[in-house]
């Protein structure tokens, strides 16, 4: 049965410019067990004395995953995993020639005598051992064989297959997973597969299917370079193709949202299953088809993460998403009203790159003739914004007063460093403006909070 082991904590954490706080691993790793990852890599306790902490209150957390501390062949490293209270210790040693002879300056032999002497140590501690074959892909396959069941002779019960620089193919990783699971001692078989071609979660379906137990993932696909696989899409893949259906769906989202919050790494529009246009459609072709029967061009339900799905409304339109998108409105329009509304967003569409609602009601009034009072107007908004740790805040300022619709800005304590009162006519507008703020050199994200009431003091 698939095992998935999460790393967000050690891999995800050297994505370039992401560091967690201790509270922020804590939620992490509960988060992750909600979902019932079998096992959480917490990080490597040698890096700093946070990620020790770090560690050590996750492994008390007495949660349903096994904890795994990193760890290179040393013995002062493999102290602190036992210090720590993690279940494991994952042990990693470069077996490839140019690791072994640019960086390690080892033979073969003394590499071997290294990695067993550290696992079996490991071993002596009580601690469960993963031996990790750094670049196993690019390493002679007969050496890989050699030092792998050495290290299993040691005492590792786990190998973990490290592509590390994600050259694989499918079919060439199905290959070689499968010669590796003849020709190992009993074990499990983990997969560590880089996305440097974007091939990480294929390299991994395909391991799996010739005998390995475990992938690795991180949350929104985080890592070193490129990353690796993706947690949900790789538990939704594996969830729907594969029928999988061991790990609980509903949470990727939040945890998903909350990475991209903490860690300033924000997702691709397009990136499968969290992506913002995951389940948005703008071909009329397609529109046309998912308002009669959603799953002629959805491969599943969106609801299933919590999500929902959303129709794009521009030069693209058909009459069917434009009927769709005035219905949840409440307005009515004739068939030749329909016809000269949807003419006029094509026009318009070729004039703008986005189309708001406002826009499309103000054209429905034009065409009816009718006044349709269905979007809020005169709007009032605090708009929080948080500065990188790099730039004065007090320059994000001097931008931010330079906006017509801000009336005030505020530098603040808290979790945000600005705050900034706007007046604007419409959500279009405010929707405008926010996009706008965003570009601001230096702002890292923001939060907008409308103004339902207002009182004024005597």
């Amino acid at each position: 049965m698939l095992e998935i082991l999460d790393t967000t904590l050690r891999e995800g954490e050297q994505t370039p410019y992401v560091n967690f706080t201790i509270d922020e691993k804590i939620h992490i790793a509960k988060m992750l067990d909600q979902i019932g990852v079998d096992m959480i890599e917490a990080g490597d306790p040698s890096v700093s004395p946070n990620i020790f902490k770090a560690i050590e209150r996750i492994s008390a957390l007495n949660l349903n995953a096994e904890i795994v501390a990193h760890s290179i062949a040393s013995r002062a490293g493999i102290d602190k995993a036992k210090a720590c209270g993690a279940d494991r210790v994952a042990i990693f040693y470069a077996t490839s020639k140019i690791h072994l002879d640019a960086k390690l300056h080892k033979t073969e032999e003394q590499a071997i005598a290294i990695i067993q002497e550290h696992v079996s140590y490991a071993r002596s501690k009580g601690l469960k051992v993963r031996y990790t074959p750094e670049d196993a892909t690019r390493t002679d396959f007969e050496f890989l064989v050699r030092v792998c069941n050495a290290a299993i002779e040691a005492g590792a019960d786990r190998i973990s297959f490290a592509d590390t620089l994600g050259i694989m193919q499918p079919h060439v990783f199905y290959d070689r997973v499968k010669s590796l699971r003849e020709r190992l001692l009993p074990c499990k078989i983990d997969l560590h597969c880089h996305d440097d071609y974007g091939l990480a979660l294929a390299n991994a379906m395909s391991g799996i299917r010739a005998g390995a137990d475990c992938i690795h993932t991180t949350v929104n696909g985080l890592g070193e370079r490129t990353g690796i696989p993706d947690l949900a899409e790789t538990v939704v893949a594996f969830h729907n193709l594969e029928r999988a259906e061991k790990y609980n769906i509903q949470p990727l989202m939040e945890l998903s949202s909350y990475l991209e919050k903490i860690s300033g790494f924000f997702l691709a529009p397009n990136k499968p299953i969290t992506g913002q246009n995951a389940f948005s459609h703008k071909s009329g072709v397609h529109t046309n088809g998912i308002l009669k029967d959603p799953r002629t061009y959805e491969p599943f339900d969106p609801a299933i993460l919590g999500r929902e799905r959303k129709i794009i409304i521009d030069k693209y339109t058909g009459k069917s998403a434009v009927q769709s998108r005035l219905d949840e409105y409440g307005i009515k329009v004739s068939d030749a009203e329909l016809e000269v509304i949807v003419n006029r967003i094509k026009n318009m569409g070729d004039q703008r790159k986005q189309l708001f609602d406002t826009d499309i009601i103000e054209i429905a009034e034009q065409v009816t003739g009718r006044e349709m009072d269905v979007i809020p107007h005169d709007i009032s908004a605090m708009i929080m914004l948080e500065v990188e740790s790099h730039v004065y805040t007090t320059s994000v300022v001097r931008r931010l007063r330079g906006f017509e619709n801000v009336s005030q800005v505020y530098e603040v304590t808290g979790d945000y460093d600005i705050s900034a009162f706007a007046n604007v006519e419409n959500m279009s507008a405010l929707n405008n403006l926010i996009e706008e703020i965003r570009t601001v050199q230096g702002v890292k994200r923001t939060e907008t909070r409308m103004v339902l009431k207002k009182y004024l003091s005597k």
